[in-house]
């Protein structure tokens, strides 16, 4: 090969992969002077994962399991590494040289590059393109977030979607074969959501396919490329079968697959069906109709949900010529800058003036019959992104599309816009450049796309949304009543102290009415402040949007009306391009610092990589548990050893050391105990406990079911009988650390056996059953029946109603705890409670005695064990004297043995969560059935003597997946390979 001709005739290729890096470098420039972004869910995912990397540099094997997030769970939507995915290896390579997030920014830049190849389209428009793609707000405020399977996952729908394209138009071989090896990088980022969506695009641009196959009497040869293409895919599926068969095996056990419930928490039927996720939960974060606007204008809605003295546009509040005291009043308000339907925001999603300018333009001038299936997916994917607000759409998705019920945050099809209206946009340059003059031919329609365009920014920016620029919850929020009412809440609820220190006296209405209406005015003018900054951000907004509109028809009528180098005009649009996105982009992430001169989202790498140091509620239980344990000293000094190698291998000194020597001691600790912490504080929305503890909160988007159940029905209301099945040994609420005295341990023999037929029998029994009886002078209620006496199990909605029409909540679940028989009273204030019969009877006369409450049973996990009747059948026994001894040997994620000692058969139970694969359990050496127990345990039929018992995590899939992984790659080596030599010897022939 003659090098010098080569690059020669590619050079522009190479200049423009040089934009890219140089782009790259410019934009995330901090990253390569040592720093990582501050990124949220990759904070989390140190958390969930850093038992999992631990086991792994450890042992050198692949858990599969840990322990460490909601009492147990799959590790394969957390941290699994599979084997023969060489394509897999590729991606992380390329992320070694080229570390998140700026790694994946330049996959978005070259994804959509590869698409422009694909398509045959001029160097420099395809990098239009890319520069679109990859500057769109949302991809920069999803890196900021951390979100970077899904952000890598968008980055490679173009270079797919391109040799789909391909495949029909120009060459159905490469096509094909391009289509499976980038289907299968695509695959191997498991963003499914994503892929999901990207299914779209493929289906309606494969319809244009066959349409036009049927209008030019081509169904063989569509049908040839079809199959080829289905092919390609099949083998992309072949390569990533071990993501995909563990993902799909673990989404049928979580809150995305079914549930072998059919009531809820409080005992009434389920209305949502028993498959995939609840609809509230499925589109809580829904764009709003009239925030679609922000595709077309970035802050039409403000920005993100943050004050605004936390934004970058306090410099203009600052800047202004308003006094002190309403800079201050506007920069202390308490009123996100984001007014939006959604419940909070990190920035819009922005496409960019001149991209939806273009795509206007090409549904005008372009005779490609593509572009109406590309914008019909765009409008489908945004009146989907709507969500809750657009529930007729809605609902018949989640009702009749396969799958689209296993998703949450619709908002996230909006990637399908941020791809369709930038290619329907390249596409008309295209055609401009390969036939300028046929389409000059069409400057009225050019004349009617720019007008149409420029009379709605000019109607967005002089009418307006209409929204008064607050939202609908805001508004009703500060109505008058309402603000009267929560501030006189707020004020009486403040100690008569408290109150004093201020000079005002509780008990004087006339003082504390003067101070409710002060309070009241101050919000309300706090709240008009706000809205009078967001009407300015809107005005600014839309004013920007007009300026770069009119200076991007004056680009493209360039081409209509002069003879000007169409290089130079697609130049300047590239660079009006980048004037108008990166400058939004910044507002989100940017190299800005604070006033200590710290960066706002960058920190040292050393912080991202061991985020957390222990607190001392962390360090407290360490202290006991070498109290309780002295011998565990030389495991933790073990621990500390590693990580001071780890830490001089990485070179760091102080904090950071410190960082990496704790997080190996506590795994230490971890490997050489086995019990669960519970921390209050983001309980199911932080994986802080994780990074230290077996938890049993956690954050991750798709919980087992089962444990999202207990959660409802017992754990969320405190029933200290799950609290200690569950071996709950230490609680951290706020700065305090209590220990748990009733935790069962790791397992316990039980004597009693409670048969129920269902699963709503199971994990009811695991609380009590009472009964009510009614002895006032109101109605005891029960759903919608009224009868003088129920038994109820508790959480199920007891109501009373009095006399006086009052309807009042009875709660049993904090009901009798302190005896087995009370009343369920009212006392003179009208305050109503449980009190113990031995109160009532020394003070019979405070008390209206409504309910008698009678204890019928109780759950005690020391003694009973419940299960299903299908379980049941697998005893030999069910009654069991619960007498003698079963302890923990040893602890690792994937693999736990206990010894047990009994004169007689026993039934033991773990605590330890039950998962229906992968769990294979044996006495001494023979395998033997795993029973579920209490709902969510696991239990054992253990003979009487001595035993050893072992529990092992395996997935056979897993070790399929990597032979399978390896000849898939195998084969798309392989046809790339054929068809670049045969491309080769067919150049040398001619």
């Amino acid at each position: 090969m003659n090098i010098s001709a080569f690059f020669k005739k590619n050079w522009i290729h190479f200049a423009i992969l040089a934009s890219f890096l140089i782009s790259m470098f410019a934009y995330f420039n901090v990253q390569f002077d040592g720093h990582v972004l501050k990124q949220h869910d990759v904070e989390q995912f140190k958390g969930m994962s850093n038992e999992i990397w631990y086991h792994r540099e450890v042992t050198g094997e692949e858990p599969l399991w840990t322990n460490s997030m909601f009492g147990g769970m799959p590790a394969a939507q957390i941290s699994v590494i599979y084997q023969g995915n060489i394509f897999k290896q590729m991606i992380t390579g390329f992320m070694q040289l080229f570390p998140a997030p700026a790694g994946i920014f330049l996959l978005h830049l070259l994804g959509f590059y590869i698409l422009g190849l694909c398509l045959r389209l001029k160097p420099l428009i395809a990098a239009f393109g890319a520069f679109a793609f990859a500057f769109a707000s949302y991809e920069i405020v999803i890196l900021q977030a951390g979100h970077n399977s899904k952000a890598m996952a968008v980055a490679f729908i173009p270079a797919v979607l391109g040799a789909f394209i391909m495949a029909f138009r120009n060459n159905w071989k490469w096509g094909a074969a391009l289509s499976s090896l980038f289907m299968t990088f695509e695959l191997a980022m498991n963003h499914l959501q994503v892929t999901y969506y990207l299914g779209f695009v493929l289906f309606f641009v494969g319809i244009f396919f066959l349409v036009e196959a049927i209008q030019e009497k081509k169904l063989k040869r569509f049908g040839i490329i079809s199959v080829a293409l289905i092919g390609g895919y099949l083998v992309a599926m072949l390569v990533n079968f071990g993501n995909i068969s563990l993902t799909n095996s673990y989404a049928k056990h979580t809150i995305r697959g079914g549930n072998d419930l059919t009531i809820d928490a409080n005992g009434e039927k389920l209305i949502k069906g028993t498959s995939g996720l609840d609809k509230d939960y499925i589109t809580n974060w829904s764009y709003g109709i009239d925030e679609s606007f922000t595709l077309l204008s970035p802050y039409v809605k403000g920005s993100h949900s943050a004050q605004i003295s936390n934004t970058a546009f306090s410099d203009a509040v600052n800047n202004s010529d308003r006094s002190r005291a309403e800079k201050k009043e506007i920069l202390e308000a308490p009123f996100p800058l984001y007014f939006g339907n959604q419940p909070f925001t990190s920035g819009p999603v922005y496409i960019g003036v001149l991209v939806m300018l273009l795509s206007l333009l090409g549904l005008f001038l372009l005779n490609d019959k593509i572009k109406w299936y590309l914008l019909a997916v765009s409008v489908l994917a945004l009146m989907l992104s709507w969500g809750k607000n657009f529930m007729p759409l809605t609902d018949f998705f989640i009702d009749h599309f396969p799958g689209y019920n296993k998703f949450r945050t619709v908002t996230i099809i909006l990637v399908l816009l941020e791809l369709c209206l930038p290619v329907i946009g390249v596409l008309l340059l295209q055609k401009l450049w390969e036939e300028r003059e046929a389409i000059k031919e069409k400057k009225k329609m050019f004349l009617v796309g720019s007008g149409v365009f420029l009379v709605v920014l000019l109607g967005l920016k002089i009418i307006g949304l209409g929204d008064g620029y607050a939202s609908i919850e805001e508004q009703e929020r500060m109505e008058k009543d309402n603000l009267i009412a929560v501030q006189t809440e707020s004020i009486y609820a403040m100690a008569e102290k408290q109150l004093a220190e201020y000079g005002i006296d509780k008990n004087n209405k006339q003082q504390m009415d003067a101070v409710i209406n002060q309070q009241v005015e101050v919000a309300s003018d706090q709240f008009e402040a706000t809205r009078e900054v967001r009407a300015e951000i809107f005005s600014s907004s839309t004013s920007r949007s007009l300026i770069i509109g009119v200076l991007g028809i004056g680009l493209v009528a360039l081409l209509l009306y002069t003879n000007v180098n169409i290089t130079l005009v697609i130049v300047g649009l590239i660079v009006l391009q980048l004037i108008d996105l990166v400058p939004v982009d910044r507002n989100y992430l940017s190299d800005k610092k604070d006033s200590r001169g710290d960066y706002v989202n960058w920190v040292k790498s050393a912080k991202m990589l061991y985020p957390l140091a222990p607190t001392t509620m962390d360090q407290q239980i360490m202290s006991l548990e070498l109290a309780q344990n002295p011998e565990l000293q030389r495991v933790i000094d073990e621990g500390e050893e590693r990580g001071k190698a780890k830490a001089k291998d990485l070179s760091y000194r102080g904090g950071d050391k410190s960082r990496v020597i704790d997080s190996y001691k506590f795994q230490a600790l971890n490997m050489a105990t086995n019990y669960r912490v519970m921390e209050f504080d983001g309980f199911w929305s932080n994986s802080r406990a994780s990074y230290y503890h077996k938890s049993i909160g956690g954050y991750h988007g798709a919980k087992l079911r089962n444990v999202q159940n207990l959660f409802d029905f017992h754990i969320s209301r405190s029933n200290n009988a799950v609290l200690n099945m569950l071996n709950i040994k230490y609680i951290i609420q706020g700065s305090n650390v209590n220990q748990n005295t009733g935790a069962l341990g790791n397992a316990w023999f039980v004597r009693n056996v409670e048969t129920v037929n269902n699963a709503n029998e199971e994990i009811v029994a695991l609380g009590k059953k009472i009964l009510a009886t009614n002895i006032g002078s109101g109605k005891l209620i029960l759903g919608d029946s009224i009868s003088n006496s129920f038994q109820v199990s508790d959480g199920q909605r007891l109501k009373y109603l009095a006399l006086s029409g009052d309807t009042i909540e009875v709660p049993l679940h904090s009901g009798v705890d302190h005896g087995r028989e009370g009343y369920f009273v009212r006392d003179v204030n009208g305050k109503t409670g449980y009190l113990p019969k031995s109160t009532i009877q020394q003070d019979s006369t405070s008390f209206e005695k409504l309910i008698l409450m009678e204890e019928l049973y109780d759950f005690d996990p020391r003694l009973i064990a419940v299960l299903q009747d299908a379980f049941v059948k697998k005893l030999s026994v069910q009654k069991f004297t619960g007498d003698g001894s079963i302890v923990m040997n040893s602890y690792a994620p994937n693999k736990i043995s206990y010894s047990s000692n009994s004169s007689d058969k026993q039934l033991a139970v773990f605590s330890e969560i039950y998962y229906p694969e992968g769990w294979i359990a044996k006495i001494d050496g023979e395998e033997v059935d795993i029973l579920k127990v209490n709902y969510a345990l696991r239990g054992l039929e253990i003979p009487a003597g001595k035993h050893e018992i072992v529990f092992e995590f395996d997935l056979p899939a897993y070790h399929t997946a990597g032979t399978m992984a390896y000849i898939g790659s195998f084969l798309i080596i392989l046809l790339l390979g054929f068809l670049g030599y045969t491309e080769t010897k067919k150049t040398k022939e001619s």
